[in-house]
């Protein structure tokens, strides 16, 4: 294990932050200076050979026909290939390793155009069984990533790259590869990270010939978690390429590797260690938290019916619609970003005080390298999440700001951390980025949102559970202290905006963004009375003032605040329950019915999709999480829902797709690449999935990725890709190949030299061999049943006859045996047989799963084609209970265990052919063994 870090920090969590200049408490400034380590990056074999290295990447797309990069998620491309793009989507992946908290920080990442930009004409009416007319416009995303039409669809599989002839074959047939088929470029060793405070992990360089895909996955104890992806942040003063910072949380160790057809130039891995600094303590206990009367701040309490709202300005998930993301698009000074009338700025603001925000010198900043920009003002706010571990302790919070700077720093060249202000979870405001803290200093936030905003993050990922209420009171008086000094008098949607409003991102994660609504609120209240917390007057006056909002709005809930603003028509029934998914809520109107829950928040739906929700699409979906879009190819539609996405068309109807196969059509340009829209419903069952397009049926089997084959017909024998390059089946030297013309990689399902013309003629030998030996059997037994005779009475020759058919008769357990041997010497007869992909026949040559169908069919046992079905032909058992002549399998390759411990015979790649090895490198990637005998 290698160590590149001091062994004295632990792990917590990371924040994007920005700056606002304040008067510095009296903390002693922190003095310590994080480490840096920066290590170039390649190939390690040490990393390679680690349980899991190669697992299967975040997205299994993999077509038979298609370079493995060129089913990468566009935020995973080349801005070259996205260069034609005409709205640039901001994309933040958040993720989670189990026990290991690995979280990413959040920063614009532009990626190329949404597929759905929104058509001048409405969606399809509902007399046409489409959805409903003026739907709001928002795209649906695949889970992570939105896809656009630069996908490549013409590269070759990387897999055809040369193989050193000096290199031991580690993983059979598969070299350098993830077991769904994608390259991984480089790799690190296994890497210790600190045990008591903060630390980050990122990647740079300078160019990539190829997409890449950057990846991280920590250690806890002896168990590894998933890989995570990490997405490229882009930002103008940067000095290099490279990923967002990465925390990990209590973990032991770190490794990282790249995906991607080739390498990138000068690729170095940065570690960052903040280190515990003596004045954090004292610079924590000086920085008061936030504290807001309860007639200021918003209401924090929720039942598990819709809520009733608060103010008009209380939020649900529609603030995310498209109209909000297209009016901040560009932000600059003048105003020319927002929707009209909006956010204009007013000069009746009441004065606000600034609340306690502790200094740069308290958390121990670094200087800002050269001078901070600064707009005329602000008008609008930006709230994020850092998408850190929210495990850390307060005295970890300096720290936890000063590996981000230190990052982006020296690491990135950047000239100092990108938020304005940054909150912790237990109410403290931080400045962060360098400049004057009452002035509009131009932050890196939001990529092409950074002049005229104030950019405020909490460390932290909030996309299950929102901030603390203390928090976000602290967040909301922070904002209102800004908007007061720069005349902006009320808190709207379109002026306190999440980052998601912006681009597509899920900061700052669905629960935070679900309490947008409630933070409007609180500015509102601070604003219109021009006191913070510590200025608490006329208390009297603003509990007036609160009893009259909630005698406005305590007869309506959400739901029916939803259909009243979407102008839904009458209810047609009572609010009830949503069978199926745990505290969701719905009701019908005359024009739509709305679907709601805490976690969702309300939208509707109507027409074509409406009626096509029903059954197994509730539960294989869940709930609608943005409004209808129209306007796509074709004059078609599409609603985005918790776990997949509805598309529709005049031709094929509404029908949803989800998982990987959406992931896969999702890279290949969903309705505007070759496949173009869903003809039905998708499917998945014992780890093969189906789905038919219009371009192309598309097959997902595990381990494998997703093959496309021709759009007519069904998945049966003899069928071929007809897609794949001169219509032939690509040459391949891998068993996991995933080039297959059948549904995983080991070749057609009807090979013609499947039945072998020798075996047969061996079959009808030994056939008549048995014929004959029974005649002569038969023979014998008679000649001595007549010499017996004689000599015996005839009851003790009927005695010895049974007791002659009882000492022939094999047990059942004498039979199974019988089997396994003939089993393994069938498997050492045809050692040396060479491999040959798509192979089933000992005279041609086979693969893996062609040598195993073969073995057992010599032995009355019918195997399946390929090594996914075989995986499922038999019942699994423990190693400790393997006996020759079973199976041993492991996504992409298979074998038969031999009489001699630990070893196998397989046709594992054209260097090795048929032999008898160890699978050793198996059980390192989890093997299963399968038992089909007896």
């Amino acid at each position: 294990m290698k160590y590149l870090l001091p062994t004295v920090a632990g792990c917590a969590s990371v924040a994007l932050v920005g700056t606002l200049a304040v008067t510095a408490p009296s903390a002693t400034a922190a003095t310590t200076s994080p480490d840096v380590s920066k290590e170039a990056l390649n190939v390690s074999k040490e990393g390679l050979n680690v349980p899991g290295a190669r697992d299967s990447s975040d997205s299994t797309a993999t077509a038979a026909n298609q370079s493995a990069m060129s089913n990468l998620p566009n935020i995973f491309k080349s801005q070259t290939a996205l260069a034609s793009a005409k709205v640039p989507d901001i994309v933040t992946a958040s993720a989670s390793a189990s026990a290991a908290t690995v979280n990413n920080v959040s920063a614009g990442l532009t990626s190329g155009a949404d597929e759905a930009v929104p058509s001048e004409g409405s969606a399809p009416t509902e007399s046409e069984q489409a959805p409903a007319e003026g739907a709001e416009s928002e795209s649906p995303k695949s889970e992570d990533v939105k896809s656009d039409d630069a996908a490549d669809e013409g590269a070759k599989d990387s897999s055809d790259e040369t193989k050193s002839e000096g290199e031991d074959d580690i993983s059979g047939s598969v070299r350098q590869k993830t077991e769904d088929g994608v390259n991984i470029a480089l790799i690190s060793d296994v890497l210790d990270v600190p045990a008591n405070n903060p630390s980050l992990i990122g990647f740079t360089f300078s160019q990539a010939k190829s997409n890449i895909r950057i990846q991280v996955r920590t250690k806890q104890g002896s168990e590894w978690g998933t890989w995570n992806t990490l997405d490229e942040e882009q930002q103008e003063e940067a000095q290099n390429k490279g990923s967002e910072p990465l925390t990990v949380s209590n973990a032991s160790a770190v490794q990282m590797r790249i995906l991607g057809d080739s390498a990138p130039s000068d690729a170095e891995l940065v570690l960052v260690d903040p280190k515990r600094d003596a004045g954090d303590a004292q610079a924590v206990a000086e920085n008061d938290p936030v504290e807001l009367d309860d007639q200021v701040s918003g209401d924090s309490t929720g039942t598990d019916t819709a809520p009733e709202e608060s103010t008009e300005d209380s939020t649900d998930a529609e603030a995310a619609s498209a109209e909000n993301v297209d009016a901040a698009a560009g932000a600059t000074v003048t105003n020319q970003n927002y929707v009209p009338g909006s956010s204009t700025v007013e000069t009746v603001a009441k004065k606000v005080s600034k609340p306690k925000i502790g200094s740069r010198s308290s958390w121990g900043a670094k200087a800002y390298r050269g001078s901070p920009d600064y707009a005329s003002g602000i008008k609008q706010a930006v709230v994020h999440h850092t998408s850190g571990s929210n495990s850390y302790s307060a005295a970890d919070v300096p720290g936890i700001i000063r590996g981000i700077q230190a990052y982006h720093q020296q690491g990135r060249g950047w000239n100092d951390i990108g938020y304005n202000v940054v909150a912790d979870k237990y109410g403290r405001l931080w400045q962060a980025r360098g400049g004057d803290i009452s002035k509009a200093v131009i932050g890196a936030h939001v990529a092409g949102h950074n002049t005229g905003t104030f950019g405020i993050s909490v460390l932290g990922t909030y996309n299950s559970a929102a901030p603390p209420k203390k928090t976000r009171d602290a967040v909301a008086s922070a904002i209102a202290w800004k908007f007061s000094i720069n005349g902006i008098s009320k808190a709207t949607k379109s002026n306190l905006v999440g980052h998601r409003d912006l681009g597509q991102t899920e900061c700052p994660g669905d629960a935070f963004y679900a309490k947008l609504g409630e933070m409007r609120s609180t500015v509102n209240s601070i604003l219109k009375t021009g006191e913070q917390p510590s200025d608490s007057k006329d208390d009297d006056k603003k509990d007036d003032d609160k009893k009259d909002d909630d005698k406005k709005t305590e007869k309506k809930t959400t739901i029916e605040k939803y259909a009243e603003k979407h102008k839904l028509g009458k209810a047609l029934g009572k609010e009830y329950e949503v069978k199926g998914i745990s505290g969701a809520k719905a009701q019908k109107f005359e024009k739509g019915t709305v679907y709601w829950s805490k976690k969702t928040g309300a939208y509707h739906l109507s027409g074509a999709i409406a009626s096509a929700y029903k059954g197994d699409a509730v539960t294989d979906l869940g709930l609608p999480t943005s409004a209808e879009k129209g306007g796509l190819k074709g004059g078609g539609a599409a609603q985005r829902f918790q776990k997949g996405s509805f598309y529709w068309s005049k031709d094929t109807g509404a029908h949803y797709t989800s998982g990987t196969i959406m992931k896969y059509w999702g890279d290949k340009g969903t309705v505007k690449g070759h496949l173009g829209y869903p003809k039905d419903d998708v499917v998945y069952k014992k780890g093969r999935g189906e789905q038919l397009f219009q371009g192309a049926r598309l097959v997902w089997a595990e381990g494998y990725g997703t093959t496309e084959f021709s759009a007519k017909g069904s998945i049966a024998g003899g069928v071929s890709d007809d897609n794949s390059p001169d219509g032939t089946t690509p040459p391949g030297d891998d068993s996991t190949d995933d080039k297959s013309p059948a549904d995983s990689g080991e070749g057609s399902a009807d090979d013609k030299d499947s039945t072998d013309d020798k075996s047969e003629d061996d079959s009808a030998k030994d056939d008549s061999k048995e014929d004959d030996s029974s005649k002569e059997d038969d023979s014998k037994e008679d000649e001595k049943s007549e010499d017996d005779s004689k000599e015996d009475d005839s009851k003790e020759d009927e005695k010895s006859e049974d007791d002659s058919k009882k000492d022939d008769t094999p047990s059942k357990a004498e039979k199974i045996a019988a089997q396994r041997a003939s089993i393994i010497k069938d498997a050492k007869a045809n050692l040396g047989v060479r491999y040959v992909w798509g192979g089933t026949s000992p005279k041609t040559g086979w693969d893996c799963s062609g040598y195993t169908q073969y073995v057992y069919g010599k032995n009355g046992i019918k195997l399946p084609r390929t090594t996914s079905q075989q995986r499922y032909a038999g019942k699994e058992i423990s190693l400790k209970d393997a006996k020759a002549g079973d199976l041993i399998w492991i996504p992409g390759h298979i074998g038969i265990i031999s009489e001699t411990k630990g070893q196998m015979y397989d046709a594992g790649s054209s260097r090795t052919n048929t032999t008898k090895r160890s699978y050793s490198w198996m059980l390192d990637r989890g093997a299963k063994v399968i038992r089909v005998v007896g």
